[in-house]
């Protein structure tokens, strides 16, 4: 992975408050970089040393964002900022203990730090989300919650701490008003502690006291936040990693209204998806046949590059370090939802998945309609992969 440069001389960080408004829009482009690995409303805020230290090619503002349907456009009134007067929340009890009040409260593990993806130690705020569907007003409140000082819990160096602002907060937003509303409701923690190597991972349940990883969490970079999208490696190739939807912008120091996404999101909350919702269970793994491709029978070793290549959507089809197609899965559930042309792409890829993310949207007491239908925004410019089998050119438009 590239380093990320620190950013020095910043100013103490400031509480904010966080408007959760699901409100989206359109965008525009640029250009790319070389690949890294990659791992498994309010006003603007006032010039501060943090926005002076930011690159001359982040826009100033994003545009305007157009009106989007009601079913999507719900707004939370936005409370006054209380601060963490009250005393720590078991990290168990997080969900229900943090949101219900607005404060930002320290996590404490019952018995002392885990062992593996502690929280121990973390603050903790909640987010709330809301959503007419069927004609009913629907809101849903997690958690997102990060290391208090330098280092996350595995010892990695952290800058959320510093930087963390209302724009992190609203691109979470605006991307989980992209999917139907019983997606929304199986994420109930994201810890952003740069546990992992590149931009996230959204691990099943372990079901083991002294680890952290529930199936219903998802762990994130602050590279997500803090930097522009890049070139990737995968397993076939290089693939364009969508921080946000639109080239050179990141979410940091963007107002508390923007109307950017993440895709790379869209790709994480796809695993725990395939888990509660495709499989029914947090720790339920089971890859749903029409992502699957070469590696579960065992045949990739044996195969040429365009044979090894069948099935995926993208060039990164499958983890570096475990041979399941999981990767194939989260990577259609992103082409589905993050762009109209990316989900027609879904039939010419040949990978299978799209009759079942169909049925997802087509529930009869939930029915979700294409985000681009609702008024929300698609990708800007689509970068198609560059693959193996093509001498690590783009040929195939996908």
């Amino acid at each position: 992975m590239r380093s990320i440069p620190m950013r020095r001389g910043r100013a103490a960080p400031k509480p904010f408050a966080w408007s959760t408004a699901l409100l989206v829009a359109a965008c525009a482009a640029t250009q790319p970089r070389e690949p890294t690995s990659h791992s498994g409303g309010n006003a603007p805020r006032a010039a501060s040393a943090k926005a002076a230290t930011k690159s001359a090619t982040k826009p100033a503002s994003p545009p305007a964002p157009p009106t989007p349907r009601a079913e999507v456009a719900a707004t939370t009134p936005e409370p006054p900022a209380k601060a963490a007067s009250d005393g720590p929340v078991s990290a168990d009890e997080a969900v229900r203990v943090v949101c219900a009040g607005e404060a930002e409260r320290v996590l404490i593990e019952p018995g002392g730090p885990k062992k593996h993806f502690s929280v121990h130690g973390y603050v903790a705020r909640p987010l709330r989300l809301e959503r007419v569907v069927g004609g009913e007003r629907r809101a849903h409140c997690l958690v997102v919650a990060w290391p208090p000082g330098t280092k996350s819990s595995n010892g990695n160096p952290s800058r959320v701490a510093a930087t963390i602002d209302a724009g992190w907060l609203r691109a979470i937003a605006n991307t989980l008003a992209r999917v139907p509303w019983h997606h929304v409701r199986v994420l109930e923690r994201i810890v952003i502690d740069n546990h992992p190597k590149e931009h996230g991972i959204a691990p099943f349940d372990r079901g083991r006291p002294d680890d952290g990883r529930d199936g219903r969490s998802m762990w994130l970079h602050e590279h997500l936040f803090l930097d522009v999208n890049h070139w990737a490696y995968g397993n076939h190739g290089s693939y364009w990693s969508y921080h946000v939807n639109e080239d050179e912008t990141r979410f940091d120091d963007q107002p508390a209204d923007h109307p950017y996404f993440s895709p790379v999101f869209l790709h994480e909350l796809g695993h725990l998806v395939m888990y509660n919702v495709i499989n029914g269970a947090p720790g339920a793994v089971a890859l749903p046949p029409c992502a699957r491709t070469c590696t579960e029978s065992n045949t990739c070793d044996r195969l040429s590059p365009p044979e090894r290549e069948k099935g995926c959507v993208s060039p990164y089809c499958m983890p570096f370090r475990v041979k399941t197609s999981t990767e194939n899965w989260a990577e259609q559930y992103r082409y589905y939802y993050q762009r109209s042309t990316t989900r027609a792409l879904l039939a010419r890829t040949g990978a299978g998945c799209l009759p079942v993310l169909s049925a997802q949207d087509g529930q009869a007491e939930l029915p979700h309609a294409p985000p681009w239908e609702l008024a929300l925004p698609d990708i800007s410019t689509f970068r198609p992969s560059r693959w193996t089998s093509c001498g690590g050119r783009p040929c195939k438009g996908y």
